[in-house]
């Protein structure tokens, strides 16, 4: 659902560029931000999981410890959360909740690469704002949201370290 007031929020950025835009050339400018937004869709990858009847049996996804050598804070945030692994014991509801989560700010992120500090702010806000884990959705949708969190903030932490290693070694 965001992702349509997304689209609609881009085509009309495009009509107030372009005013003399025709009917065709708004629909085909819809047509292309719905392309990108499939296309990062599938960027996310699920690795695993099954339909478990028993919600006790759900483990959230862990951040690995190692996560390799990237040069921008959002490639290594993309890393992260295009390789998440759900394991097999989670539930599908779970799974989609949580990957819902991870498709609406890996694509914030997408569009936003050079200032994740704003979608760690968004995340941080939605975070605190969430109040129901009644279902196994939402309860996907608020872990979903606490990697992502974790995912920016090691991000951050993992350039850092690249940073301070390589004042080290010039110094």
């Amino acid at each position: 659902m965001a992702g349509k007031n997304v689209d609609m929020f881009k085509l009309v950025e495009q009509v107030e560029k372009q005013k003399s835009m025709d009917i065709d050339d708004i629909f085909s400018t819809l047509d292309s931000v719905k392309a990108d937004e499939d296309v990062r869709k599938e960027e996310i990858k699920v690795h695993s999981y099954t339909n478990v009847a028993d919600p006790s049996m759900i483990s959230r996804p862990r951040i690995p410890d190692q996560i390799g050598q990237y040069q921008t804070r959002f490639e290594a945030f993309k890393g992260i959360v295009e390789n998440v692994a759900y394991g097999t014991k989670n539930v599908n509801a779970y799974v989609e909740g949580h990957r819902d989560a991870l498709e609406k700010y890996y694509g914030d992120a997408y569009k936003n690469s050079q200032d994740l500090y704003v979608i760690e702010a968004r995340v941080n806000d939605e975070l605190n704002r969430f109040n129901s884990h009644s279902g196994l959705y939402e309860k996907g949708y608020y872990d979903g949201l606490a990697y992502v969190l974790k995912a920016l903030k090691r991000s951050k932490e993992l350039l850092m370290s690249r940073i301070n290693s390589e004042i080290i070694r010039n110094l």
